[in-house]
């Protein structure tokens, strides 16, 4: 592996590192879904004692709104009185839970995944609502009945699946039916109007979705998004911070997107709560950073529709909360697969993903997984990665006649590279090794891009272990803290380093001495420290193929031509 080589991939990963920062950048939305009244306790629908008086706790303090919602916010809310029930659905992936106070969703846990990264491990639960936050709420202010989104609701459940939630008022009925399925993560939301009233109504369908980021590692990178125009709108609502100490501020000014949208929602990581449209075309959603960093509320809007007294309106939604699994979000469509972040080289990150998926299923190790896909990666490479060593070899053997040559010509260029070329011809070396040389690097650096993008964002891997202490392929390993320091102690990106010290000490250099020694712990020092912070499964990837590497680098060494 020669130093252009070594220059091109440290430049590889500045660029990786700067589109990273870039996307993060991109696009921002926001929406206000802070409700400013009473919450009363609540009752589950098994435990709620019939008649029983309920106390409402005090109003949290107002926050800091949008002009954009100010007119909004002067609707006045209609708060829910009397009890409050709690309507349980569980299935064999979910478990959630509904209040009749908005009609909106008070938890949603995934039984098949839990968070190690907080005390008791308990089941991630994509319901992250502020206080005195309705998820899923539907304000309905154009209807002149005053904001809905934390009205009481009466509660109807045809079967365990179906939850309906109706309200009268002013000669209006509402109706929010919630249609659960057994099987999958999807499920639909249907809003309906009856304008029973003598004149006719103009309704906004507004839904809500309010959102805290939570102490959490799968929170580590969490952010606001939605699918318009083709691409992925995201807006950082707080990520770790990147090698270069970027990347860590969330978004801070409120974003519209004002048509086409297919779908809006926060997604972590691994996780994604999502809201898609009937129409797309009549659909805007807003990202509001109510607390930047901290706290967003995400509405998908559609237009005001006028309803004829004793006529009816209705819209539906479709709601995804769950994991970001390749073939569910797929399966659901509008571009829902598209949440998976495939970076330059989408094609080929699928392509690993399910490469190490298979893998897992006859080798149930991802890290062995990891390994085994590396080598039959070197022995593709092989070939071209011999020629361009060989040529290095050769290249650095003829380095003291063309320091001869350039003693004995040193002010007449042209006959200086006149002999050194027949020197390279004498010797069957081609000049422009050094370019060719690269040529790997190009076909290594789609691989490694895909890697990244597999390892970062593959369900599949997360919480995977792979020997000792190496419990998340998914995340940088840590043998130990240093107690003072706080610093991490990370074997794999430090026996790369060692790895690749010792490949440049067995590398052929045509480099100035001097250059060499500095390029010797440069670059090791570099990759080092750009390591750190990547998955382990990626480590372990670069440390098996800077080993090969140097196997292949001894086999050509002890090779006499």
């Amino acid at each position: 592996m020669d130093r252009n080589f070594l220059f091109a991939i440290a430049l590889s990963f500045v660029v990786l590192t700067g589109w990273t920062m870039y996307e993060r950048k991109m696009h921002p939305t926001p929406v206000g879904t802070s409700s400013a009244g009473d919450a009363s306790e609540p009752h589950s629908r098994d435990e709620r004692a019939e008649g029983a008086p309920t106390t409402l706790p005090s109003a949290p303090a107002p926050e800091p709104r949008s002009e954009a919602r100010k007119a909004a916010d002067a609707v006045p809310q209609v708060v829910a009185k009397g009890l409050e029930e709690r309507i349980r659905i569980r299935t064999d992936l979910y478990d959630a839970e509904l209040s009749s106070h908005g009609g909106g969703l008070t938890r949603f846990e995934l039984l098949r995944y839990d968070d190690p990264s907080r005390a008791g491990r308990p089941q991630v639960d994509l319901v992250t609502a502020g206080h005195g936050d309705v998820v899923l709420a539907t304000a309905f202010g154009a209807l002149g009945l005053g904001d809905l989104s934390r009205a009481g609701y009466e509660v109807e459940r045809p079967n365990p699946l179906t939850v309906v939630f109706t309200r009268k008022q002013g000669g209006i009925q509402i109706r929010k039916t919630y249609l659960f399925k057994a099987d999958d993560y999807l499920f639909r939301l249907r809003l309906e109007v009856d304008n029973g009233s003598d004149h006719i109504v103009e309704p906004t369908f507004r839904v809500a979705w309010p959102a805290v980021r939570q102490e959490s590692a799968d929170y580590s990178d969490y952010m606001a998004a939605a699918f318009t125009d083709g691409d992925v709108v995201r807006e950082v609502i707080s990520s770790s911070r990147s090698f270069f100490g970027m990347g860590g501020k969330g978004f801070d000014k409120e974003k519209l997107i004002s048509s086409d949208v297919e779908w809006a929602g926060v997604m972590t990581r691994y996780f994604v709560a999502a809201i898609f449209p009937e129409v797309p075309a009549e659909s805007r959603t807003r990202f509001d950073p109510i607390v930047p960093g901290k706290r967003v509320g995400i509405e998908i809007e559609q237009h005001k529709t006028a309803i004829p007294p004793g006529q009816h309106i209705d819209r539906e939604y479709r709601i995804y909360l769950g994991p970001k699994e390749p073939v569910r979000l797929g399966a659901v469509g509008a571009h829902f697969d598209q949440a998976i972040r495939g970076g330059w080289f989408p094609s080929l990150t699928a392509f690993f993903t399910r490469l190490l998926t298979e893998t897992h299923k006859i080798i149930p190790n991802y890290g062995v997984a990891i390994i085994l896909i590396t080598i039959v990666v070197r022995l593709l490479m092989a070939p071209l990665m011999a020629r361009q060593m060989r040529s290095m070899k050769r290249m650095s053997a003829l380095q003291p006649k063309v320091k001869e040559l350039q003693a004995k010509y040193p002010d007449d260029k042209q006959k200086q590279s006149e002999a050194m070329m027949s020197v390279y011809k004498e010797a069957g070396v081609n000049p422009l090794a050094m370019m060719t040389g690269c040529l790997p690097m190009f076909l290594q650096m789609p691989v490694f891009l895909g890697f990244y993008y597999a390892l970062q964002g593959a369900i599949q891997l997360r919480q995977q272990p792979f020997v000792g202490w190496i419990n998340d392929l998914s995340m940088p390993e840590t043998l130990f803290v240093l107690p003072r320091l706080h610093l991490p102690v990370r074997v794999l990106p430090l026996l790369m380093g060692g790895a690749m010290v010792l490949q440049q000490k067995m590398t052929p250099s045509s480099m100035d001495p001097n250059q060499a020694r500095m390029m010797m712990t440069v670059m090791p020092v570099m990759f080092t420290f750009m390591f750190y912070q990547f998955a382990s499964g990626l480590v372990l990837y670069w440390l098996v193929s800077t080993l090969l590497g140097i196997l292949q680098q001894v086999v050509i060494n002890r090779n006499k031509s």
